[in-house]
């Protein structure tokens, strides 16, 4: 019986290599969604000086619907740019709730004419802007049916 001759075949090993690429892409999606890609700030302008509170806590409330504004120092709003006055002002609130209760209606909220609005309105005012020209603002959002705000301050770490 002829010998035969046991020759070394390569071994070629070929990982699987699935669950790899699975956990890191499943990384990257995780990092992508915490990282903050750059220091911009809804409604954040270099005209406003935020004011500086001890005590400042981050918002936790997450809504979808958010309205940024900002009050510079003199009190105005500015808002894309420009600032308004008292009466360009009352206009533009106006045309924000309409056409925020225009888009309750589109979503099957017959109603939202009648109601407050959802829309949270981050108010941005300048340090230097008196409270007088803080209340006024949140008085014409009131009148157009916003209800819920939330005042932006910057926190001071106590020392």
């Amino acid at each position: 019986m002829p010998r035969r001759s046991r020759m070394a075949s390569p071994a070629v090993a070929t990982p699987n290599l699935t669950p790899l690429l699975d956990v890191v892409l499943q990384l990257i999606t995780f990092f992508m969604m915490l990282v903050h890609f750059g220091t911009r700030l809804e409604g954040s302008t270099k005209a406003v000086r935020l004011p500086v509170a001890p005590a400042a806590l981050p918002g936790s409330d997450l809504t979808f619907d958010r309205l940024a504004v900002v009050l510079d120092a003199r009190g105005r709003l500015r808002v894309d740019g420009p600032a308004l006055d008292e009466a360009a002002a009352a206009l533009w609130w106006a045309e924000q709730a309409q056409a925020r209760r225009a888009g309750l209606e589109t979503l099957g909220d017959p109603g939202a004419a009648a109601d407050d609005l959802p829309t949270v309105v981050i108010l941005r005012a300048d340090r230097a802007a008196s409270y007088g020209a803080v209340r006024r603002t949140l008085a014409a959002a009131q009148d157009q049916g916003f209800a819920h705000f939330s005042l932006v301050v910057l926190r001071r770490d106590a020392r």
